[in-house]
Parts: structure tokens; sequence; C-alpha cells
């Protein structure tokens, strides 16, 4: 293979993963791979990556010439077609894949695969409603200055729900409402909430028992996790796997697997479309 065909399939290949980014762009469908956050970056890399490609396209055809760089190994192209090949198959593969198939909304499948975060800690799969007595006045983790507590990354929030008789979890405050909710939930017992998310269940969950929730992403798919409120009440077999839903009810405590638990009593369950932006992504209130 002539090193004017390698120079050119490498300008092929960067131009080909700055139209993938660009096409992810355009779509919005970049939202369901990374956090809002790390746009800055992806707009980094597609120039970074286009001018990298513009570069190697003018270079085609031109001689190059290799000096000694001390690095122990030599820089010439490989001469046999068929490892050029796939070294670059490689890279243009996904390109290609990417380009054509559409995307795919994790869902209960991967949350059974990364598994309920309490499913995780323990194999005993008890519930029980009753809420232990003993509740020490003082946290030692609260009162830590140097631990960063969800009551510390949302103080708004904290507020807010503390406050209000009506607990709506949106976009915005999906997070920091669930993390807020297990960490606080003697503060919110009684109080009504809505919230929507897709349906899952593990594989022995009674039949009047699912959890209702959403991926939260930090940075990426790759560190998604599902936040969820258990939901216990008639007629939820109903709702099979992947069905997303809005449930308006009034919040309890439960003890889960020696874990201090919301759990949602529903007075109305309605199916709805899966959201545009169906991933919920973290954000941070604490300043300092």
């Amino acid at each position: 293979m002539k090193p004017e065909s390698h120079q050119f399939l490498r300008a092929v290949i960067l131009f080909g993963l700055a139209l993938f980014i660009l096409k992810l762009l355009i779509s919005g469908d970049i939202q369901k791979f990374i956090a809002p956050r790390m746009m800055p970056y992806i707009y980094f890399t597609l120039i970074v990556i286009g001018v990298l490609g513009a570069i190697q396209y003018f270079k085609t055809g031109n001689d190059e010439e290799h000096e000694n760089c001390g690095c122990a190994h030599g820089h010439e192209y490989p001469k046999s077609k068929l490892k050029s090949l796939l070294i670059y198959a490689l890279f243009i593969v996904p390109v290609l894949t990417g380009m054509m198939f559409s995307d795919h909304v994790m869902g209960s499948s991967a949350a059974a695969n990364k598994g309920f975060k309490y499913e995780m800690r323990s194999t005993d799969s008890g519930l029980s409603t009753e809420v232990s007595p003993e509740v020490e006045d003082i946290d030692p983790i609260e009162s830590n200055p140097g631990v960063l507590t969800p009551k510390k990354r949302f103080p708004d929030l904290y507020q807010t729900m503390t406050e209000s008789n009506v607990i709506q979890l949106t976009e915005d405050n999906y997070i920091g409402s669930i993390s807020l909710m297990e960490d606080h939930m003697g503060e919110y017992i009684g109080k009504e909430i809505v919230m929507n998310g897709f349906v899952f269940r593990e594989d022995n969950y009674p039949e009047d028992r699912i959890v209702v929730g959403r991926f939260g992403i930090s940075c990426c798919v790759a560190d998604g996790g599902i936040y969820g409120v258990m939901v216990q009440g008639e007629n939820l077999s109903t709702y099979k796997n992947d069905t997303w839903v809005e449930v308006r009810g009034v919040l309890n405590m439960v003890d889960y697997n020696g874990w201090e638990l919301p759990l949602i009593e529903p007075k109305e369950i309605n199916e709805i479309e899966t959201p545009h932006e169906p991933y919920v992504y973290e954000t941070f209130e604490f300043s300092g």
C-alpha cells in the first residue's frame, strides 16, 4: 500500500469521525451519550479532529522525510495491504455503524445489568414498612465539614423540599431530590410526590412492587446509574418493564435490606410518552 493511500484513508477516518460528532450535535442525540457539562470538550474535539483531518488530506501525495527522532523505532507505513486494512477497519467500522444505526436509550435491561443500588448491597429481599424508632439526634457524617452530603450539595433544593407539601421531581432536580429523600426521608414522610420514569423491577419483586426511575448521568453513559423510588400498591403488574409512567402519591419510608428508603404509596399512575431527554444529569448547588 502506497504512502498516499495511507494518508488518504487517515484523512477519511478523521473526517468521518468529525461528521459523526457533527451529526450527533445537530440531531441533539449527543445528550444520549454525555452530560451537558461535557459539551465544551466535544466542540473542542470536533475542531481539533477537523483540523487534523484537513492536515492529513492536504499532505496526501507529498513525500515525507522521516528523520531519526531517537525513539528506537521507525515511522514507516505498514507494507501489508491486509494488515493495513484490518487496522483501518477498527476505526472505519465504528464510524459507519454510528452513522447508520439509530441510538438506543438505556432502560430496564441496562438497569438489571447494573442492578438497583440497594439490591447490590444485600442478598436479603425483605421489605418492611415499619420504621425503626431509633433515630440519633446527631448525624456524625452530617456534622463532619469534610463530607459533602446531599444536604450540603443541594442546600436550596433541601430548603424547598422541606418547606413544600408537594415534591415535584423535574429533569433539573431529579437526582438531587432522590438523594435528599434517601438521606433525610424522615423529614418527607406524608408529603405528596409527583415524578415520572420508566418501570423497572427485579426478578424477585412481588407483583405489587416496582421501581420508577431514570438513568442519571454524571459524565457519560458509562457512569450512568438508575435513580428511582420504589412504588407499592395494587394493579402494578399491568405496567411492564420500560413503560414510562407518571406517579402521584404519598411518601412513606420502608426498611429494605437494612436501608431506610423512600416508598411511594400511589394515588394515580398514568402512562406517558418517552421524554425527548430520557436521562437526567447531575448538577451541584454547592459553592464552597
